[in-house]
C-alpha cells in the first residue's frame, strides 16, 4: 500500500490532549478497519497501517467480533474436513 490513512479529528476545546488522542487512534482504527472489510485493502496492509502483526490484526477482528472471511459458513465442510484430518492420524 502507498501512502498512509489519515484521519482528522476535531474535538470541542477544553477536551483533554490524552481524550483527543484515544478519539484519534479509535477514528484511525475504524477507518482502517472499514477499508479492510470493504476489500480496499489488504490483511496486511491493514496489519501494518495498525502497526500489528498479522495475527494480531486476526486477533484485533476477532476481539470486534468481525468475520475474517465474509458468507455462508457450511458446517458440513467443517465436519469433513475434521472427518479427513482424523483419518490422517497414525
Amino acid at each position: 500500500m502507498s501512502g498512509t490513512v489519515q484521519v482528522k479529528v476535531e474535538v470541542p476545546e477544553g477536551i483533554s490532549e490524552e481524550a483527543r488522542e484515544t478519539a484519534e487512534r479509535s477514528a484511525h482504527e475504524a477507518t482502517v478497519l472499514s477499508l479492510w472489510r470493504a476489500g480496499a485493502i489488504s490483511t496486511r496492509d491493514a496489519a501494518a497501517e495498525l502497526n500489528l502483526a498479522y495475527h494480531e490484526f486476526l486477533d484485533l477482528l476477532a476481539e470486534r467480533g468481525i468475520p475474517v472471511e465474509d458468507g455462508m459458513f457450511d458446517p458440513k465442510v467443517v465436519e469433513d474436513a475434521a472427518r479427513q484430518l482424523a483419518a490422517r492420524k497414525p
